[in-house]
C-alpha cells in the first residue's frame, strides 16, 4: 500500500513539476511501474530467497521513491515561487518568445554589493553583459560592455557611465542599452556577489581557464596559468580582479566572460541538470531577480535534457578608450574618467549579435537536420557516435 501511494505521488509530481522531456517521463513512469510489479511478484513467490530479495527491493524502492518525489515537490514549489516572483518583478516587462524555437537576448546586470548590503549602498551595475541565445543552432554569444562606458541615460537624456544606470533601477539600465544599441533585450537577470557565489557552489564549482597566473588583490587567492577548479568565492574574486592586470577593466571583462562561460557549460550538462536542477532553481529563486517566466526556464531545461548536445559559446566585448568628461549623476564641477566606445567596435558587436539571431537558412537547416525532439532518439544517436568515435581511435 505504501509503495502504491508513493508511485501515485511520484506520477502526480512528474505531471505537476513537468521538468522532464515527455518520453523520459514515460520511461521513468514505466520503469517505476515495472519495478513495483517485480517486487509484488517476489513477495508472492513460494521461494524464501525471492521473498527476502523482494523485501530488500521494497525498502530500496520506498527510499528511492520518497527521495525522488520530495525532489520533484521541492522543484515544483520553487518553480511556482519563481513564476510568482517573475510576474511581480520590478523592472521592464519581458518581451517573451518561444525560448526553444526563437532566438532571444538576456541582459545580465551584476550589482557590486553583497546580499547583506542591500539598501545600505547604491546598486551600481558592475557587470553588463548581453547573452544572445539561439536555441535552434545551439549558439550563445556573450557581449560584454565595460562598466564605465559613456552612454546617454534613457530618462534624463544626459551622458553618464553605464554603471550608474543601476542606481536608477534595472529598467533604466535596459532602456539605456536598448536606446544605445538599437536592439531588443527580451529578458534581464540581476544578481549580486552573493547570488553568483551561491549559484557556483550549487553546481559544485566550475573549471575556469586563465591565460596568465595572478594573485587577487582583495583576498588571498592565487590563480595559476591554465585550468583552475574554483568554488563560489574563488570564482567571484577571479572575475572581480583588475589591479593585477595592466589592462585593468579590459582583462576583468574577459575573466567575467570566462566565469560565465564555465557556469553555462556546467549547468547545461545532462548529469548536472538531472541532479542539481532543484538546487539551482532554489538558489536562483532566493538570490536572483529576473523577468523571465519560470515556464521558459523549465522549457529550456527540458530542451537541453532532450537534445543532449553542447552549446557553442562565443565571446566578444565592446572596445574603446578612456577619456575625461562630465557625468550626469555626479558633480558637474569637474570631469571624470569615462570609457568612450569605439563606433567600429560597437558595429562589429551588433553584426555578430545579428548573425546569431538571424543565421542563414543553410545553418538552420543543418541544425534542424541533426536535432530530434525525442530523448530516446538522441540517446541512441549519442551512443552510436561514441561507438564510432571509439572505433575510429582504434583504427
Amino acid at each position: 500500500m505504501v509503495m502504491a501511494l508513493l508511485v501515485i505521488a511520484l506520477y502526480a509530481m512528474l505531471i505537476l513539476a513537468d521538468v522532464l522531456p515527455p518520453d523520459l517521463t514515460v520511461i521513468v513512469a514505466l520503469a517505476v511501474l515495472g519495478l513495483l510489479i517485480l517486487i509484488n511478484c517476489m513477495f508472492a513467490s513460494r521461494y524464501k530467497w525471492k521473498r527476502i530479495v523482494g523485501i530488500v527491493l521494497s525498502l530500496v524502492f520506498v527510499v528511492m521513491m520518497g527521495f525522488v518525489t520530495n525532489f520533484m515537490w521541492d522543484t515544483y514549489s520553487m518553480m511556482a515561487k519563481m513564476s510568482k516572483s517573475s510576474m511581480s518583478a520590478v523592472g521592464p516587462i519581458a518581451k517573451s518568445v518561444d525560448v526553444t524555437e526563437e532566438p532571444f537576448n538576456i541582459y545580465l546586470t551584476g550589482i557590486d554589493q553583497w546580499e547583506e548590503e542591500k539598501g545600505l549602498d547604491l546598486e551600481r551595475s558592475d557587470v553588463n553583459m548581453i547573452l544572445t541565445v539561439n536555441p535552434v543552432t545551439k549558439k550563445v554569444l556573450l557581449t560584454s560592455i565595460p562598466r564605465d562606458t559613456y552612454v546617454k541615460l534613457h530618462t534624463a537624456q544626459k551622458m553618464d557611465k553605464l554603471t550608474h544606470t543601476g542606481v536608477y533601477g534595472v529598467d533604466e539600465t535596459l532602456n539605456t542599452v536598448e536606446d544605445w544599441l538599437g536592439i531588443d533585450l527580451n529578458y534581464y537577470v540581476k544578481m549580486n556577489f552573493t547570488a553568483a557565489q551561491k549559484i557556483i557552489n550549487a553546481i559544485d564549482g566550475i573549471a575556469v581557464y586563465s591565460p596568465v597566473a595572478f594573485d587577487s588583490s582583495l583576498k588571498p587567492y592565487r590563480y595559476k596559468k591554465g585550468w583552475n577548479a574554483l568554488g563560489g568565492k574563488e570564482a567571484l574574486y577571479f572575475a572581480r580582479e583588475r589591479k593585477a592586470f595592466e589592462g585593468q577593466d579590459s582583462i576583468r571583462v574577459e575573466n567575467q566572460q570566462r566565469v560565465l562561460k564555465a557556469i553555462i557549460k556546467k549547468m547545461t550538462r545532462r548529469d548536472v541538470l538531472l541532479t542539481k536542477y532543484g538546487k539551482i532553481m532554489s538558489v536562483a529563486g532566493d538570490n536572483i531577480s529576473t523577468n523571465m517566466p519560470a515556464s521558459d526556464m523549465t522549457d529550456l531545461a527540458k530542451m537541453q535534457l532532450t537534445d543532449l548536445s553542447e552549446w557553442d559559446i562565443q565571446t566578444q566585448k565592446v572596445t574603446g578608450t578612456y577619456d575625461m568628461d562630465y557625468v550626469a549623476s555626479l558633480t558637474q564641477a569637474h570631469k571624470f574618467s569615462v570609457y568612450k566606445a569605439d563606433y567600429k567596435s560597437v558595429r562589429k558587436c551588433l553584426t555578430a549579435i545579428n548573425d546569431v539571431m538571424e543565421p542563414s537558412r543553410s545553418v538552420i537547416a543543418n541544425a534542424e537536420r541533426n536535432k530530434s525532439r525525442s530523448f530516446v532518439v538522441n540517446v541512441v544517436r549519442s551512443a552510436i557516435e561514441r561507438v564510432k568515435g571509439g572505433a575510429d581511435k582504434d583504427e
